[in-house]
């Protein structure tokens, strides 16, 4: 188990080096067209080097004999640089095109002349994979001809091209050596974009992970303050309220006065204060318990395994740590004070009447004077205000 996962972590290092290799061999680029770009160069500059080579070995081998596949393989030469041009210059298809029909010619050609046992068609194997590398999504058609272009042309040289017919007559063990080095190179390179394909999936699969995850933090945050939106709480809520569940408590609190405050310093102050009076909320909660915005200038908390005294305690703290500090805005600072209702929920299998029992209190609490917590029992409809200061009036009038 300790050799597969070893195997596997270098093979995913490989895999990495790779496709690095690929989207970084021109550089400045992004995205699939870009990666497509990447890899026909990368593909064009192994054709490149395996053209090379081969001229090479015919020199080296009977420059005479083979001087018209010498010079073939120099026109093959001169199209692989054009087509590595191509793609720098970031014409994608056209790189693409030349990665697909030159490597095809060259290897109909070279089957020709020396017969297919020579196994330079094997190469045509790695037209399936290597498609989905230089061809992007919106050229999904020229896969299925390129893909059906290569099965032919490595079929044609399979059945119709054996060194018995072929226009030069290499010696049989030359033939098995050139086989050998085609079909090792061939698997090395299928193995390559095995292991490219892998590590992109793998990748596709963590950067969609991450996005889902942002999405469902952009879905349940509050951009403003930085609170929970109103569905994770209401699912918490949800939770809390099935039967035979924990004791929970909830409160609602309002910015009192708070349309006064956007209609004279504008709404960008009024956002200011909100995001203000979340950061206070939130640092007089404990780590179990959940703020969220409610929407407008509401709050709503929620207090798990906690009693009805010790929420009202709590919620008097937040009350405190809000109004007791001014709040600097641009050039003004402001006092801003909240109203709080906060209640006990029960357990029916929905929080809806804890919820409505606590803005019962909310209003309670403006109605009796604002900057104030007011208790509401689940048993009665009675209010039980907790002990406040003098009530902070707002010079600039009346409002929420």
């Amino acid at each position: 188990m300790a050799a597969e996962g070893h195997v596997h972590r270098s093979g995913g290092a490989f895999a990495a080096v790779v496709s690095r290799f690929l989207e970084r061999r021109i550089g400045g680029r992004s995205g699939e067209v870009g990666r497509a770009v990447a890899s026909a160069h990368a593909f064009l500059l192994l054709c490149l080097s395996l053209t090379i080579a081969y001229d090479i070995f015919y020199l080296s081998f009977d420059a005479q004999g083979l001087s018209t596949l010498i010079l073939v393989h120099n026109v093959w030469i001169a199209l692989y640089l054009g087509g590595i041009v191509l793609a720098r210059l970031g014409y994608q298809f056209a790189a693409a095109f030349v990665a697909l029909i030159v490597p095809a010619m060259q290897m109909v050609y070279s089957s020709y002349y020396l017969g297919w046992e020579a196994g330079v068609h094997l190469f045509l194997l790695t037209a399936a994979p290597l498609l989905y590398l230089i061809l992007t999504e919106r050229q999904r058609i020229w896969r299925v001809v390129w893909m059906a272009i290569s099965l032919t042309a490595f079929l044609v040289c399979q059945l119709t091209m054996p060194a018995s017919r072929a226009l030069y007559e290499m010696p049989r063990t030359v033939l098995n050596g050139m086989f050998s080095v085609a079909a090792a190179a061939t698997a090395l390179l299928l193995f390559t974009l095995a292991a490219v394909f892998h590590y992109r999936s793998e990748l596709a699969r963590k950067v969609a992970a991450q996005n889902a995850m942002r999405a469902e933090y952009l879905a349940n945050t509050d951009a403003l303050t930085g609170l929970a939106t109103r569905r994770p709480v209401l699912e918490i809520l949800e939770t809390l309220s099935a039967p035979n569940g924990i004791p929970y408590c909830v409160a609602i609190a309002d910015v009192d006065r708070f349309k006064n405050l956007n209609d004279e310093f504008g709404h960008s102050c009024g956002d200011t204060v909100l995001a203000e009076l979340g950061v206070r909320a939130r640092a007089e909660m404990r780590v179990s318990d959940s703020v969220g915005r409610w929407g407008g200038e509401e709050f709503i908390f929620v207090l798990p395994d906690a009693a009805l005294e010790d929420a009202a305690a709590t919620m008097d703290r937040v009350r405190r740590a809000i109004g007791e500090h001014d709040i600097t805005c641009a050039d003004h600072v402001h006092r801003a004070t909240v109203s709080i209702g906060v209640t006990e929920g029960e357990h029916v299998g929905t929080a809806h009447h804890a919820i409505k029992r606590a803005d019962d209190a909310l209003y309670q609490s403006k109605q009796e004077g604002r900057d104030r917590v007011s208790v509401v029992w689940p048993e009665t409809t009675e209010n039980e205000p907790m002990p406040q200061a003098a009530d902070r009036r707002d010079p600039r009038g009346a409002g929420a």
